[in-house]
């Protein structure tokens, strides 16, 4: 596990093309609060991401930076990678693979955006499923 500040958090989604309205530091997590942890909690904190698409919360675990999307109300596989996830949320093993995931989310976010877009005439004869 890694410390993780509001300068990491900035960075990911900065270099990830995500522009973030707010971070917002929350407890971490992962480790639970127990004395044996506190150091763990308090050099690595949770980021509350603010974006024009909702909230996404990042944080490291254990070996992983943590990056869920729930509340943006995007469905998306953001990697083909053999790494746990899901249509919300994705287990990054480095801050390379975090930027890279977060960058497939924007191209989500981007994409249902413009579906969002189209009307029913628009999609005529486009091929494109509305």
């Amino acid at each position: 596990m890694s410390t993780f500040t509001k300068k990491h958090a900035e960075a990911l989604f900065l270099l990830a093309g995500i522009e973030a309205l707010g971070f917002y530091e929350m407890a971490n997590q992962y480790w639970p609060e127990t004395p044996t942890y506190d150091e763990c909690r308090r050099r690595s904190p949770w980021w509350l991401v603010k974006t024009a698409r909702g909230l996404i919360v990042v944080g490291w675990r254990k070996r992983v930076i943590s990056i869920d999307w729930t509340d943006t109300g995007i469905a998306a596989e953001v990697t083909q990678d053999d790494v746990t996830k899901d249509q919300h949320w994705v287990h990054a093993w480095s801050y390379a693979k975090a930027i890279e995931y977060l960058a497939a989310l924007r191209a989500a976010f981007a994409k249902a955006e413009k579906v969002a877009t189209l009307t029913p005439g628009d999609a005529a004869g486009s091929g494109e499923r509305v």
